[in-house]
């Protein structure tokens, strides 16, 4: 009877180790994950996700790569194409951004998949010497 109830107790140790384990590989598979086509396109055209536009800068809002029904919505909140965005707060959580006057508080999974430009810093005209 012992013997058995070891047996079992074992089983189930191996059992959650080895969930553990497919658990850990997936969330490393997940970070380690290729970029698609699309977003190395968007990059080599200059473009960044907007979860990585620094605070307190403007950019331009030029691609959203979501669903139609979250284009939708984004659209209803004033976050079209072109649009002027700035990163008030990003403390690792949602990001609050300032759009058209108002602030709105967007989820960083969504962030990612909004492309913007930000503005070129070079001087319009070269110093004279």
């Amino acid at each position: 009877m012992s013997l058995t109830l070891w047996q079992s107790v074992v089983i189930i140790a191996a059992l959650l180790i080895g969930l553990t384990a497919v658990a850990w590989m997936r969330a490393g598979r997940r970070v380690a994950a290729p970029v698609d086509e699309r977003a190395a396109e968007l990059l080599a055209a200059g473009l960044l996700p907007l979860v990585d536009c620094p605070r307190d800068q403007d950019a331009c809002l030029r691609c959203l790569q979501v669903d139609r029904c979250v284009i939708h919505r984004l659209l209803e909140l004033g976050l079209t194409p072109g649009t002027q965005v700035r990163v008030v707060q990003d403390a690792g959580g949602p990001m609050l951004l300032s759009v058209r006057g108002s602030r709105v508080a967007l989820g960083r999974d969504l962030a990612e998949r909004m492309w913007v430009e930000l503005p070129s810093l070079e001087p319009a005209e070269p110093p004279m010497i």
